[in-house]
């Protein structure tokens, strides 16, 4: 692991980074307030970014093999960010201005130009009673899911394991696996179909392509 500066000016928090990882010149890692928790796991590169964890009781846990760049930023108490193993980021930003927990699963692929908080960051009142009507809500992204260019994914949303989301799409509620989804709100406009980051024939046979138990063939896509 290079040399890393962490700024830490809280109390009793806690930095665990894989000998194996590597993080970029230049990286900012910033803890403030109590009981806060930085995991990065083993080989996983970070590119260059910003980690911030303020206020208490917050998280950052990243897995191993992961490979990325971007910004992940707890504002408040009780926020936590989970990303899985294998999974990749060229420029994302994901950030909690309230309590909640923004879980990205494993093996996901994310292009450049991505956010997604928990929170609106203001406030919408009834404007009779003064009640808020717009609580925080996590957000929850299952295995291998890849999210385009430019997607922005809301407070609640909910992208099942598997699915494709086009670019400069807007994702408001659930997506279910196994889905191609576009749009502004997304909408589902394909089912049954799954993604790899290579780039296959048209023309490839379905018994020719490759599955974790089977990685020479045997797998089944949608091409």
């Amino acid at each position: 692991m290079n040399t890393l500066e962490i700024l830490d000016t809280g109390l009793n928090n806690q930095v665990d980074i894989d000998p194996t990882a590597v993080l970029a010149p230049g990286i900012k890692i910033v803890i403030s307030g109590r009981n806060n928790h930085l995991v990065i796991g083993a080989e996983t590169t970070f590119g260059g970014g910003l980690i911030e964890i303020r206020n208490h009781e917050s998280s950052v846990v990243i897995g191993e093999n992961c490979r990325l760049t971007g910004s992940f930023r707890c504002r408040a108490t009780g926020t936590h960010i989970r990303i899985g193993d294998q999974t990749t980021m060229m420029m994302a930003h994901i950030s909690l201005h309230e309590a909640g927990m923004i879980t990205i699963g494993e093996n996901c692929m994310l292009s450049g130009d991505i956010t997604m908080d928990v929170s609106d960051m203001h406030s919408i009142l009834d404007s009779q009673t003064g009640e808020r009507l717009n609580p925080a809500r996590d957000i929850l992204i299952g295995d291998h899911v890849w999210l385009a260019q430019g997607v922005r994914i809301m407070k609640g949303a909910q992208i099942g394991q598997d699915c494709i989301i086009g670019s400069r799409s807007m994702v408001l509620g659930a997506i279910p696996a196994n889905s191609l989804a576009v749009g502004s709100p997304a909408q589902v406009t394909r089912k049954g179909v799954t993604w790899d980051r290579r780039r296959l024939p048209m023309t490839a046979a379905l018994n020719e392509l490759p599955t974790p138990d089977h990685p020479d063939g045997g797998g089944i896509m949608m091409p």
